[in-house]
């Protein structure tokens, strides 16, 4: 007997109808177990207690009385106005703020964009009309900041790429 079987069967052994194979079973455990011969004292003794306290009589309509008295004072079952489980007033907050937030980065990821692009547009446009001969200083700022490489790239990724090494796998069934 196991843990388990013996707790489940104090009940029946201290109500007396369990069998008498099992009794024997259930004082074995008992004898070998200090820890469950308290455990059935213990419970011996509280339904002992609960069996001496006294009886307190309900009128005949308790159980009406108190089923209304839940529904009325329940705040489960009063109105459900939210949206989404917020209230109104924190919801149109949520949503306001969801909306300054995407103003927000839109806005922030444009100017991050266009900022650079318009500026040296802008510059050389300008720069052209004019007919400045800054335009050629610029061009040949920009021409000494051009790297001229023989180094190919793509050579460059395709050596650091593992060989492809599909041939080589076999599979073996058993």
């Amino acid at each position: 007997m196991n843990r388990y079987e013996f707790e489940n069967l104090i009940s029946d052994y201290l109500d007396g109808s369990i069998p008498f194979k099992k009794r024997t079973e259930f004082e074995d455990y008992m004898k070998d177990d200090p820890d469950a011969v308290s455990l059935v004292r213990s419970i011996k003794t509280a339904i002992s207690e609960m069996n001496n306290l006294p009886k307190i009589k309900a009128t005949d309509n308790f159980n009406e009385k108190l089923l209304l008295r839940v529904k009325s004072e329940s705040i489960v079952g009063g109105p459900n106005n939210t949206i989404l489980g917020f209230t109104p007033f924190y919801a149109s907050i949520l949503s306001c703020l969801c909306v300054a937030f995407f103003v927000v980065a839109s806005q922030l990821i444009n100017v991050s964009q266009d900022s650079s692009s318009a500026i040296k547009t802008s510059q050389y446009t300008v720069e052209l009309e004019q007919n400045n001969p800054s335009y050629s200083k610029s061009v040949d700022l920009e021409k000494k900041l051009i790297v001229d490489s023989n180094i190919d790239s793509l050579q460059d990724k395709k050596e650091k790429e593992k060989p492809n090494n599909s041939n080589k796998i076999k599979f073996v069934n058993y």
